[in-house]
């Protein structure tokens, strides 16, 4: 490798660090529950913690990241194995699981205390429930599904079409999905409110299956593409915390941050250097999906409880290690079950 190419900007590390990447987005996300849910603070009343305050606020952004990443390695899946049936199968596995085996549970017993009928049980199950009544205790997952279910499209358009070339179908592709997302704001405002945070994240998952094929090719960007990295995410914390975006576009906005982040920190974690974070990122990378669903899951059992309000961050960390543990576990059984499932 030249010098050159060692200072360029490489796409593949994306996939080196898949595991990192991954925990950290999913780490951002779990810190920055505590803001929006329960208004914790991480200033500690002191005006130097600030900064780290306003950071955690825009945790948003390890959603982004979070979808991009997904749409670049479904992209190695589907390419190794097109097809479709063993594609889905795969997939749908493993947001089953998880699913089951820790959302389950609380479902199972907010059906019986709560009456639920056996067609909403199923409809939480099947992942579906936050298309129909806009229930968000799972709309990643449930996002994550339907993305899943349309992604061998995206890929059909964007890298098998006949007409222009593959940057010209993204860009038709985006403009496609920002209008229907605009019409159905103001044809369907009630609908829209209830699907929104997962309808405004289709651009970045696609944006994500286009990258998919650069980084598999193990494409490079010159390196002053960091500064204009840096640059982008700048601007994008700036005029998130200022508040001034509303709608889509401000989830849009959290585009203009979050891509860039995850082209760059392969290149941070090159120059850390650090086992000991790369291992502790990686970890969380390794569950992540356990994780959003143990953390959302672990918050609302607590708040069954009569003492059920998190007013202070100490206890807030405390269900943070709950979630974690429970995640793991829940991996660790994962395993098993489908060890035996293909063994059999």
């Amino acid at each position: 490798m030249s010098v050159n190419e060692k200072k360029s900007l490489q796409l593949f590390d994306i996939s080196k660090y898949k595991a990192e990447i991954y925990g950290i987005s999913i780490f951002w996300i779990m810190l920055f529950h505590a803001h929006p849910m329960f208004g914790v603070d991480y200033t500690l009343g002191t005006k130097f913690l600030k900064p780290l305050d306003n950071l955690i606020g825009l945790g948003n952004m390890g959603v982004e990241i979070f979808l991009f990443c997904s749409g670049i390695f479904l992209y190695f899946s589907y390419v190794r194995n097109s097809d479709a049936y063993n594609f889905m199968c795969k997939r749908i596995s493993r947001l089953f699981w998880p699913v089951a085996i820790i959302s389950g549970p609380y479902w199972i017993y907010t059906c019986i205390v709560k009456n639920e009928s056996i067609l909403q049980f199923v409809s939480k199950f099947t992942m579906l429930d936050f298309w129909i009544s806009g229930d968000q205790q799972i709309w990643f997952v449930s996002a994550i599904f339907l993305f899943y279910v349309i992604y061998p499209y995206i890929y059909g358009f964007l890298f098998k079409g006949k007409f222009l070339n593959d940057f010209s179908r993204l860009v038709i592709l985006l403009a496609v999905v920002a209008l229907v997302t605009i019409s159905v704001m103001y044809i369907y405002p009630e609908y829209y409110s209830k699907i929104e945070i997962a309808l405004t994240r289709l651009p970045v998952f696609i944006i994500g299956s286009y990258f998919g094929k650069l980084v598999y090719e193990k494409k490079t960007l010159p390196k002053y593409t960091y500064l204009i990295c840096a640059a982008l995410i700048i601007v994008s914390f700036i005029v998130l915390n200022m508040g001034v975006l509303t709608g889509p576009f401000k989830r849009w906005f959290y585009m203009i941050g979050g891509i860039p982040l995850t082209l760059v920190l392969p290149g941070i974690l090159n120059i850390l250097k650090c086992k000991p974070i790369n291992k502790f990122f990686a970890f969380f990378g390794g569950i992540s999906l356990n994780l959003y669903v143990s953390h959302v899951v672990v918050i609302r059992v607590y708040k069954l409880l009569p003492f059920g309000d998190i007013k202070r961050l100490y206890i807030y960390l405390i269900l943070l290690a709950i979630s974690v543990l429970v995640g793991y576990l829940a991996e660790i059984l994962i395993k098993q079950i489908t060890k035996k499932k293909v063994k059999a």
